[in-house]
């Protein structure tokens, strides 16, 4: 089953999100921060990252930046509450597969989920048949 990094601050909403989704039999991580997902990501794998947006330290977007560089290049998804349309643009040209505004419904999320593994196994497909 695919692994999904969870990266919130806030411990209420990234329980929520951690149980949501190993309810639908996704195995998570959780960190408060960037810097502890992006430590963990250099030993560990993951097929997914949900980060907040407003992290102290490194925002999410700079997470999605970074993950978008180099061998740790997964789908991101945004969760925020502080969504303009400048950061939505933002966001879209660094690569981030959906953002969603808090509050938001888990099935929404849940089905962005999907459809983000579904493109992230495309893309290592592809790179798989590139480097043969």
């Amino acid at each position: 089953m695919p692994h999904i990094l969870i990266v919130e601050d806030e411990p209420s909403m990234s329980w929520a999100l951690a149980e949501g989704l190993s309810e639908d039999g996704f195995t998570t991580d959780t960190f408060p921060t960037a810097e502890q997902a992006w430590e963990w990501l250099q030993r560990g794998r993951s097929d997914l990252v949900i980060s907040d947006m407003q992290l102290p330290g490194m925002s999410g977007l700079d997470l999605a930046r970074k993950l978008q560089r180099g061998p740790h290049a997964q789908p991101v998804i945004i969760v925020t509450a502080y969504g303009t349309p400048e950061t939505l643009r933002e966001l879209r040209r660094a690569g981030v597969a959906d953002c969603f505004p808090k509050p938001f419904p888990i099935d929404m999320l849940r089905r962005s989920v999907r459809r983000a593994l579904e493109s992230g196994a495309e893309l290592k497909r592809g790179r798989k048949r590139g480097a043969a």
